[in-house]
């Protein structure tokens, strides 16, 4: 059973804290219950060291006399933290002995001592061991002490309670900071998965076909955002290609279907005796013909282009002669539409170099110069002009003819699109010559894009480098 993303974040996030918590706490309950039994050992240590020095002030020099009141009191109240005491003069002769004095309670505390560091303390391996201090005063020996106490360290009563404190603390920080960490992942999931979940359906719908549902969702990361962008891209980019597909099977629906009728017609009614088989309209029906192979020429023509994928070597291509080359190539179409058509070149006239293939880049320039002499009104003008920089070459074609609206500009470029199928018989061809262009252009590391105003004609520019782009 596959779980959801945000399940496995969820569950991830809060497996990785859990461990994190887990490893910081036992780090930490190890780390301090080590140097707590250090602070302990050393406290124990210091306490003995003090005991004998106590000890010590209780002899009278001038006397030789001990105060044994005192050293009673002081012995018994070390006995109850579990120091046993014993006192010796300097002749080792002992003076008090906290296990003659009592012998049964010595016991009891040392066997209490040890069963509890045995219970809970299992790997000290601990026992009583006596430490022998040399009693001085003045700098002369007076005496000696054996003090006796659980080593290397014990706990008290008050030493566990802390201890049990400290491990009560670390497990509800714990339990908090796990909680909180389930909280938290969970939230943090939930914010990534949401735009996922969104973009999912997105997707999913487009795949059934559906478009222009619109996506709006604000993600939390910037890969997030750019997915949902791309996403919202190919949506509208596959709603235009759609919207292309369509358009173009109408097109050649279109295209074919009249003068299929009219070959049709004619053949059967000369085939039924109803017309003479005249040259006239034997020329009728080869035309209607020609305008068929014209259209599937055209569709040729685009997979060639796409099944080359354009890879060609580069050789220096005087862009200057090639534009009046193709000018001159066009004048009998000038001339029928009384067109005029000017060269500007801001270099003057000297060679315009570029990088590239002429064949090629013929035909992208034969291409603009013959939408500007198809859809130009009669006695118009057509303005080419190249201008050259450090690094680029700008070639313009403007015309003065029908325009392109704002809705149908962003997609001249696009295979088998035509801004206005009405002219199809007027103009001809399928709609690929400015997509062949651009295919060209990009494989030349340019550039190529339009202007237009509706009614007042268009403008085409095309950007070439000066150098091979490696």
């Amino acid at each position: 059973m596959k779980h959801t993303l945000r399940t496995q974040l969820s569950l991830g996030f809060s497996l990785i804290v859990f461990v994190t918590i887990g490893l910081i706490s036992l780090t930490a309950n190890l780390m301090i219950n080590r140097r707590f039994e250090k602070y302990v050992e050393a406290q124990q240590k210091a306490f003995s060291d003090n005991l004998a020095a106590g000890l010590g002030d209780q002899y009278n020099t001038y006397t030789g006399e001990w105060n044994l009141d005192y050293i009673h009191g002081f012995g018994m109240y070390a006995l109850e933290d579990g120091y046993i005491l014993t006192l010796y003069d300097k002749e080792e002769q002992v003076i008090w002995d906290a296990q003659n004095h009592d012998m049964t309670l010595c016991h009891q505390i040392m066997n209490r001592i040890s069963l509890r560091m045995e219970e809970e303390k299992p790997e000290t391996k601990g026992n009583f061991v006596t430490f022998r201090y040399e009693l001085k005063k003045m700098g002369t020996l007076i005496g000696y002490a054996d003090i006796s106490y659980y080593s290397p360290y014990y706990f008290n009563e008050n030493d566990f309670l802390f201890i049990d404190s400290l491990n009560q603390i670390l497990l509800i920080t714990g339990i908090l900071s796990l909680a909180g960490a389930v909280a938290a992942g969970t939230l943090f999931a939930k914010r990534i998965t949401r735009p996922i979940a969104k973009a999912t359906e997105l997707a999913r719908k487009i795949s059934e076909g559906n478009y222009g549902m619109g996506f709006e969702c604000r993600a939390g990361s910037r890969e997030l955002q750019e997915l949902i962008q791309s996403l919202s891209q190919m949506e509208t980019s596959l709603e235009n290609q759609e919207r292309l597909r369509r358009r173009l099977t109408t097109d050649m629906a279109h295209e074919l279907r009249t003068p299929l009728a009219n070959v049709s017609s004619h053949l059967e009614a000369i085939l039924e005796g109803v017309w003479e088989p005249t040259e006239k309209r034997l020329q009728g029906c080869y035309d209607e013909l020609m305008r068929i192979s014209g259209i599937v020429t055209d569709l040729e023509k685009m997979r060639q282009i796409e099944g080359e994928n354009l890879i060609f070597d580069k050789e220096p291509v005087d862009l200057f002669k090639l534009v009046r080359a193709v000018r001159g190539a066009f004048e009998p179409e000038l001339l029928k539409k009384r067109l005029t058509c000017s060269i500007c070149c801001t270099s003057g006239d000297v060679p315009v170099p570029v990088p590239g293939n002429e064949k090629r880049l013929h035909q992208v320039v034969f291409n603009l110069l013959s939408n500007a002499v198809k859809y130009s009104n009669e006695d118009g003008h057509i303005f080419i002009k190249l201008e050259t920089s450090h690094s680029h070459v700008l070639l313009t074609v403007e015309d003065q003819g029908t325009g392109i609206s704002k809705e149908e500009l962003p997609f001249v470029f696009e295979r088998f699109y035509r801004t206005d199928s009405s002219r199809t018989r007027k103009t001809g061809g399928a709609g690929i010559g400015l997509a062949i262009a651009k295919s060209i252009v990009l494989a030349h590391g340019g550039k190529i894009w339009a202007e237009s105003e509706e009614g007042k004609g268009s403008r085409f520019f095309l950007s070439l480098p000066r150098e091979i782009n490696k």
